[in-house]
């Protein structure tokens, strides 16, 4: 084979949504996926990828590993939008490479669904049972909702909350703790905004904000030229 064919190892990502997300149909859709290798000093970019189209299933994605005998560290970052608006929570995802071909699953959090990693799976008696609280972060006493994971295992999940009770600009975070000695028990995503914006709409944001500001001070050069 000759080399100028060879294709460098890849690293296969299979992006898993819940069971129950469909994506919504018609209207001007984008599925964008953007991976940057971290090791350097600065984030390097190894695949911007765009998609006109929606995924409710889980899907595959592959980005080139042109590396060896190192390991790597990606930042994945995910997102699907429908006529302008995100339907997933802006998350980054880490992914080390020490070898490839390389899979891995990322578990996507559509808006309202968060993907919760409590711990390691192990038994868990009744009496041991994990409360999770998903709060705001500068007030923890103000909380979108609160479960008790008393299944066998404490371990991963999505858990549910009201979209509309969310404060956009608010950061929210999650807290776990195990009910028998009520010890702090590891939890993950750290402090996340559960209300993103789309990044053309912030950018238009800013636009019409510019634009308003600019208003009263012609307004007020005028009035300074009327009253000489």
């Amino acid at each position: 084979m000759s080399l100028l064919n060879r294709q460098p190892p890849s690293v296969t990502l299979n992006f898993s949504l819940p069971a129950d997300f469909v994506a919504p149909q018609g209207g001007i859709s984008e599925t964008r996926v953007s991976v940057k290798r971290l090791n350097s000093a600065a984030p390097v970019t190894i695949k911007d990828w765009r998609h006109a189209s929606l995924y409710d299933a889980g899907w595959k994605f592959d980005f080139p590993h042109p590396y060896s005998d190192v390991g790597v560290k990606y930042q994945v970052n995910v997102q699907m939008i429908h006529n302008r608006q995100p339907l997933l929570i802006e998350l980054d995802y880490f992914v080390t490479v020490n070898k490839a071909p390389h899979r891995q699953t990322l578990h996507l959090s559509p808006i309202g669904q968060l993907y919760v990693e409590v711990q390691e799976p192990t038994t868990v008696p009744a009496e041991e049972a994990v409360t999770i609280r998903l709060h705001q972060l500068e007030q923890p006493q103000v909380e979108l909702v609160r479960v008790n994971h008393d299944e066998q295992t404490a371990t991963s999940f999505y858990l549910k909350y009201d979209p509309e009770s969310v404060i956009p600009g608010k950061r929210y975070v999650l807290s776990a703790v195990e009910n028998r000695y009520h010890q702090a028990v590891p939890v993950s995503p750290g402090s996340i905004e559960l209300s993103p914006v789309a990044r053309e709409q912030q950018a238009w944001s800013f636009q019409a904000l510019m634009h308003w500001l600019e208003k009263p001070l012609r307004l007020f050069t005028d009035a300074d030229a009327k009253i000489r």
